[in-house]
């Protein structure tokens, strides 16, 4: 909390977040990771919150009360206004009145996984990268 105290005083009224999910628009089972890249570099964070539905979590058999603080359950189906005013709530629950927009993920600078994968070199990955085939092949042997 004490980084949303920091973000407050140093002018940030409005938070940008983003989450890298493709969901589709009234979507009734889902869950999206929020990014919001100020506080995920100031926590050294992955990502900030997960906004979920009830349905979701009925189908992963989690109950509510068991959940992390930063797991956000709503009941509507998917759309950026329910992610949006869920984290919205979130912070007003705990006394925050910054205003939330989303903003998508190319137009986002980047944190946590999201930063890691924009950064890891995929060509290098793939051609160091050991076929399926042949891990399956030597496996038999042993």
């Amino acid at each position: 909390m004490k980084v949303l105290d920091e973000l407050w005083q140093g002018g940030h009224e409005i938070l940008d977040i983003y989450y890298p999910e493709e969901i589709s628009l009234g979507e009734e089972e889902w869950s999206v990771d929020v990014y919001q890249d100020e506080i995920n570099e100031l926590c050294h964070l992955n990502w900030t919150w997960t906004v979920m539905s009830k349905r979701q979590l009925e189908i992963d058999g989690e109950k509510e009360d068991d959940l992390p603080d930063w797991i956000v359950v709503v009941e509507e189906p998917f759309s950026d206004e329910v992610v949006c005013k869920s984290i919205e709530g979130w912070l007003r629950d705990r006394g925050y009145k910054f205003g939330i927009k989303m903003v998508s993920l190319e137009q986002a600078r980047g944190s946590g996984l999201v930063k890691a994968l924009r950064e890891m070199d995929i060509e290098s990955e793939k051609r160091d990268a050991v076929p399926m085939e042949k891990v399956m092949k030597e496996l038999r042997k042993k």
